[in-house]
C-alpha cells in the first residue's frame, strides 16, 4: 500500500461503512525479532529505513477450560508464544506452494515473460508489466527475487552480485523466528529469536560437507498438536562447490523446499518417499526430492506430521521447463553439480512422518484420483494435505470414524489430458490403523463439491485447495477463479467453508463435503462483498475463522490488485458458543476495526492488520501489520502516517482479547473524507502482491 499512491473510491467508502458497528475486543502486541536476526542472520535496511518485513505465523495452542477464552471476565490470558517468519525481499514463486501459484503443475513459469504471462492471463493487472512482474522477478531490494536464485549457480562468481557489502553470496531471503519470553503487554515489543534451523540433507552437491551460512529460506507453518515442535519449510541452502585455487566456485542447491520440524535445538528433515536401490528416477527423488511439512495430528499417544512428499520426477523432456541447461542431464550421480538441475521438481502426493522414525522418509496418505498419471501432458500430479485433526463429534458416537484423524488440502484429479488441482479431504479408514500406513493407504481422496475446476463442459476455476479443519470438522478453503471468470471486476480467491458430518452409525457414513463461499453465506454484503477475494488462514474449535480478505471493491481487471485487511469471521455452527459469538454480534469484521477505541487505544492506533494467520481456542491471533511508529494520525481507516511522510514497515503482532469486553463496546473506525495519497512509505510489494494472492503468511 505504502509504496504506491492510493486512492479510496466512493464503493471502497461505502464497503467499510458496511462495517460500521467495529469493536474495540483486541489488544495489539508487536513481536521483534530485529535484534536476534541482525546479529545472526540477515537483515536489510536501506537509506535508513528498514526494508526486513516479519510477519506472524502460529500461535501456541490453548486447552481453553472457559468458553468464552480470554474474553472471559476477570480472566488473566495466558502468555502465548508466537512464531513467524521474515522476509528481505519478494520470494518469486512462494515457499509454501508445491507448484507456482498453486497452478503451474507443469513447471512452464521459468522467466520473466512466461510470469507475465500468467499475471496477464489469471490475474488480468494493468500493473503486470512491468510493476508486478519485476517486483516477483528482480525483487523489491537487493535481497530475493526469482532471477537471483535461478542464477546463483553462476552469478556467485560476480563480486558484488547481492549489493551487499561487495559480498557474492546467496543471501537468505526468509528466517524463522519465535517470541522469546512470551508477552500480552501492549506498552513494549515482546522480543523474538531467530529459531536455529538447520537443514541437512544426506546427498552432498559436489562432495561439499555444508553449505554457505544463511543461504536457506525457512517458513514456518504451524505448530504440533502437542506444541513441542515448530513445522514448516526450508531450502537445503547453497553449497559452495568447484571452489579451488582461488576460484569462487558455483552455487548448487540440493532442493528448494523440504519440510522440517523444529525439536528445540534440533531439526528433524521430513525426507521424500524413499526408495531402496533406486533406479536413475528414483535416485533423483531420493537425492533433490521436494517435501512440505504443514500440519500434525496426535494418535495413540505419536504425533504424526503431515504434508506433501515428492515421490517421482516432473516430465523432464519437455524443454519447456529447462533453465541455463537441459533437464535430461540430470539423471547422474550427481545432479545438483550441474547449473542444469538447479530448478528440478517433482510429482507429491499428500503424505505423512512418523515423529518417532523421521530417517523413515515420507509415508503416502492416498493416491492421485481417477488413475492420473505421475505426468499428465507434461503436468506434475500433485497431493497435500494442509490441515489436520482428530474428529469430535458428539452426535456420531457409533461411527467408527469418530476419533480418527482427518486431513485437508489438495489432489490431482484426471480428466482426460486434464489434470484439475482441486479442494480435498482425506477421510480416514473405519479401521484406521497408523501401524499399516507403510503397507496401505490409510485415507480416501473425497473432492470438495462446489469447489471443482469444471462444472459440466465449463472450467470456472483454476485451482481449489482447503488449509485448515477443527474438531466439529469444520473446514477452510478457496477456489480460484479463472481470469476469463472473474466476477465484480475480479479473478479472485473465493474463500469457502464447508463441513464433514459424520452419520451415528457403525458403517462410517458421512456427508459428501461441499464448499459454501463466504460471499454468498453473508449476502454478499459487508467484508463479504460479490466477488472478494482473500486468504483463509486457520480455525479453531469454536469455529473462529481468520485470514486476509479485500479491503476494497476496486476493479483489478487492467486495474491494480487491491488492498486487503485482517478479518475475523465467527460462524456458527457445530461447536459454536453462542455467548462468545455475542462478542462479535454473530458476524464478520475486520480486524482493524477490533483493535479500536477504548484503554489501549493509543498504542493499538499504531497498527493497521494486513493478515491473520492462526488463532487458537482461547481467541489470540498470530497477525501482520503495518506499523506506524507513534500512531497514525487519526483512528480511521485510511489515516495517514505522519501526514502522509512517515515510512510505515510490516511487523508481527499477536492480538490479545481483552477480559470482559463485549459488543457494547463498539466504537466505529472511520474514514477520511479525501483521497489518500501515500508517499515514500515501506510496505513492500510482499504485502501488496504476495500477501494475498500467493498466501505468504498463510499458515496452512
Amino acid at each position: 500500500m505504502s509504496r504506491n499512491n492510493f486512492k479510496f473510491s466512493l464503493i471502497a467508502a461505502s464497503v467499510l461503512a458496511a462495517t460500521s458497528s467495529h469493536a474495540a475486543l483486541y489488544k495489539v502486541v508487536e513481536v521483534d525479532p530485529t535484534g536476534s536476526i541482525k546479529s545472526t542472520g540477515v537483515f536489510v535496511e536501506a537509506n535508513g529505513s528498514v526494508v526486513t518485513e516479519f510477519y506472524g505465523s502460529a500461535i501456541e495452542k490453548a486447552d481453553a477450560s472457559n468458553p468464552m477464552g480470554c474474553f472471559a471476565e476477570g480472566t488473566t490470558c495466558s502468555e502465548y508464544r508466537l512464531y513467524g517468519d521474515s522476509r528481505n525481499g519478494s520470494e518469486g514463486h512462494s515457499y509454501r506452494q508445491e507448484i507456482p501459484f498453486n497452478y503451474d503443475s507443469s513447471f512452464f513459469y521459468t522467466d520473466w515473460n512466461r510470469n507475465r504471462d500468467y499475471c496477464r492471463s489469471e490475474l488480468g493487472y494493468q500493473t503486470c508489466d512491468p510493476g508486478w512482474t519485476d517486483k516477483m522477478w528482480y525483487s523489491f531490494s537487493d535481497v530475493g527475487g526469482l532471477l537471483r536464485e535461478r542464477d546463483a549457480f553462476y552469478n556467485s562468481s560476480q563480486t558484488g552480485w547481492n549489493n551487499i557489502a561487495g559480498e557474492d553470496n546467496y543471501f537468505s531471503n526468509a528466517h524463522g523466528f519465535s517470541e522469546t519470553t512470551p508477552s500480552s503487554d501492549p506498552d513494549q515489543a515482546s522480543t523474538a529469536t531467530r529459531m536455529g534451523v538447520t537443514p541437512t540433507s544426506d546427498y552432498k552437491p559436489g562432495g561439499v560437507a555444508t553449505p554457505d551460512t544463511n543461504s536457506e529460506n525457512v517458513v514456518i507453518n504451524s505448530l504440533t498438536s502437542d506444541q513441542g515442535m515448530a513445522i514448516g519449510n526450508t531450502s537445503s541452502g547453497y553449497y559452495r562447490i568447484n571452489a579451488s585455487d582461488g576460484a569462487k566456485g558455483n552455487l548448487a542447491t540440493a532442493y528448494r523446499h523440504r519440510g522440517f520440524v523444529q525439536n528445540g535445538d534440533t531439526t528433524e528433515m521430513l525426507l521424500p518417499l524413499l526408495v531402496e536401490s533406486p533406479n536413475s528416477d528414483q535416485r533423483i527423488t531420493n537425492q533433490m526430492g521436494r517435501t512440505m511439512g504443514w500440519s500434525s495430528f496426535n494418535y495413540g499417544g505419536k504425533e504424526y506430521i503431515v504434508g506433501s512428499a515428492a515421490v517421482a520426477p516432473f516430465d523432464y523432456n519437455d524443454d519447456n521447463k529447462n533453465w541455463n541447461g537441459d533437464l535430461n542431464n540430470c539423471l547422474i550421480e550427481d545432479p545438483a553439480s550441474r547449473s542444469d538441475c538447479q530448478n528440478f521438481a517433482f510429482a507429491t502426493k499428500t503424505a505423512v512422518w512418523d515423529s518417532t522414525n523421521f530417517v523413515a522418509g515420507a509415508s503416502i496418505v492416498s493416491d492421485w484420483q481417477n488413475g492420473v498419471p505421475t505426468n499428465n501432458d507434461k503436468k506434475a500430479s500433485q497431493g497435500s494435505a494442509r490441515g489436520a485433526v482428530i474428529a469430535a463429534q458428539d452426535s456420531a458416537s457409533d461411527n467408527p470414524r469418530n476419533g480418527k484423524p482427518f486431513l485437508v488440502g489438495l489432489n490431482t484429479t484426471g480428466d482426460g489430458s486434464n489434470s484439475f488441482l482441486q479442494a480435498t479431504v482425506f477421510v480416514p479408514s473405519t479401521t484406521f490403523d497408523p501401524s499399516a500406513i507403510d503397507t496401505s493407504r490409510q485415507w480416501s481422496p473425497v473432492t470438495v463439491e462446489n469447489a471443482r475446476i469444471k462444472s459440466g463442459d465449463d472450467f470456472i476455476y483454476s485451482n481449489s485447495y482447503a488449509t485448515d479443519i477443527n474438531k466439529n470438522l469444520v473446514f477452510l478453503g478457496a477456489s480460484k477463479r479463472r481470469g476469463d471468470k472473474r466476477e465484480n471486476g475480479a479473478a479472485a480467491n473465493r474463500m469457502f467453508l464447508g463441513q464433514v458430518s459424520l452419520n451415528n452409525d457403525a458403517n462410517g457414513s458421512f456427508s459428501t463435503p461441499s464448499a459454501r463461499y463466504f460471499d454468498e453465506l453473508n449476502g454478499n454484503s459487508g467484508i463479504f462483498f460479490r466477488g472478494v477475494g482473500g486468504e483463509p488462514g486457520a480455525i479453531n474449535n469454536y469455529n473462529e475463522i481468520v485470514g486476509a480478505v479485500d479491503a476494497e471493491q476496486s476493479t483489478e481487471y487492467f486495474g491494480k490488485k487491491r488492498r486487503q485487511r485482517g478479518f475475523i469471521y465467527p460462524y456458527n455452527t457445530t461447536g459454536t458458543d453462542a455467548e462468545r459469538l455475542a462478542v462479535f454480534q454473530g458476524k464478520p469484521w475486520l480486524l482493524d476495526d477490533l483493535t479500536n477505541g477504548g484503554s489501549y487505544n493509543t498504542k493499538n492506533n499504531q497498527y493497521r492488520i494486513v493478515d491473520a494467520a492462526d488463532i487458537n481456542d482461547d481467541g489470540v491471533i498470530a497477525a501482520t501489520a503495518l506499523k506506524c511508529d507513534g500512531g497514525y494520525d487519526t483512528t480511521s481507516h485510511n489515516s495517514y502516517c505522519g501526514n502522509g511522510q512517515k515510512k510505515e514497515k510490516l511487523v508481527a503482532v499477536k492480538l490479545i482479547p481483552i477480559a470482559n469486553a463485549t459488543s457494547a463496546d463498539i466504537q466505529t473506525r472511520g474514514l477520511e473524507a479525501p483521497p489518500v495519497k501515500r508517499s515514500g512509505g515501506s510496505l513492500g510489494w510482499m504485502a501488496l502482491i504476495m500477501l494475498g494472492f500467493f498466501g505468504l503468511r498463510r499458515n496452512k
